[in-house]
């Protein structure tokens, strides 16, 4: 596994040096500007923690999700059954009526 590259703050406040930067001053920027780029840097460690949080959460997401459309699914089948019988009762009907116009005449 390769580590992550690091900032050369040495290289750095050398790099000040010769522009012309005094010594000290050269070594705390580049301690200071070492500090910043250290702690935002992540690692190979907090992505993989990241990963397992996003995938609890995906998880508990699609049980939820799942759970919704189950729960639709049984009222709709419901109501789809309801529309059925009227359906039926309908047709029914119509045809009783067909019956006896046709009867009648």
């Amino acid at each position: 596994m390769a580590a992550a590259a690091r900032f050369d703050t040495l290289d750095y406040a050398r790099k000040l040096e010769a522009a012309g930067v005094p010594r000290t001053q050269a070594e705390l920027q580049a301690r200071a500007l070492g500090d910043a780029l250290a702690g935002s840097v992540a690692t190979r460690e907090d992505l993989a923690n990241l990963e397992r949080r996003m995938d609890t959460r995906f998880a508990a997401v699609e049980a939820k999700i799942d759970g919704r459309i189950d729960s639709l699914r049984h009222e709709v089948g419901g109501k789809i059954e309801t529309l059925k019988w009227m359906f039926g009762v309908l047709v029914a009907i119509n045809a009783a009526t067909f019956v006896q116009l046709f009867l009648r005449h």
